[in-house]
């Protein structure tokens, strides 16, 4: 690939003990920010693979990696595994803050925060709110 053609999204990846991930994937060229949360239901994290090949990364931020107490792979060794020429950056788990991630959306995103719907949507979705501070930090 070529400089131009280059991928210019960075992911920040979490996920909780049930396997719900929180995905914040923002675009350094347009400065645009896309939001995914889900219950990753294979083992083998298929959903989470099929997002990172679709944005292509050039760099993956995650929390430090705590072993799953079910033996599970977790999103820190899915990147080690199946992405070990991106960038990868391990961010203490604080940097992973959904009310900042909130925040940041409400001052920077929306010229009408309350048209995001996050005062509704805050609690529902707060993995890929604590993957957006983690990534905006970044």
């Amino acid at each position: 690939m070529e400089d131009d053609e280059r991928s210019s999204f960075v992911i920040g990846l979490i996920e909780n003990r049930a396997k719900e991930v929180g995905v914040a994937a923002f675009d350094l060229r347009s400065a645009s920010l896309h939001l995914s949360q889900y219950i990753e239901t294979s083992s083998s994290y298929q959903n989470t693979k099929t997002l990172l090949h679709f944005y292509e990364p050039m760099a993956i931020i995650v929390p430090p990696n705590k072993l799953a107490p079910d033996g599970m792979v977790g999103v820190s060794e899915l990147v080690d595994k199946f992405y070990p020429s991106v960038r990868k950056a391990v961010m203490v788990r604080g940097c992973f803050d959904d009310t900042k991630g909130a925040l940041l959306i409400k001052n920077l995103a929306a010229k009408e925060p309350s048209a995001l719907g996050l005062d509704t949507y805050y609690k529902q979705y707060y993995l890929c709110l604590a993957a957006t501070a983690a990534t905006i930090k970044w």
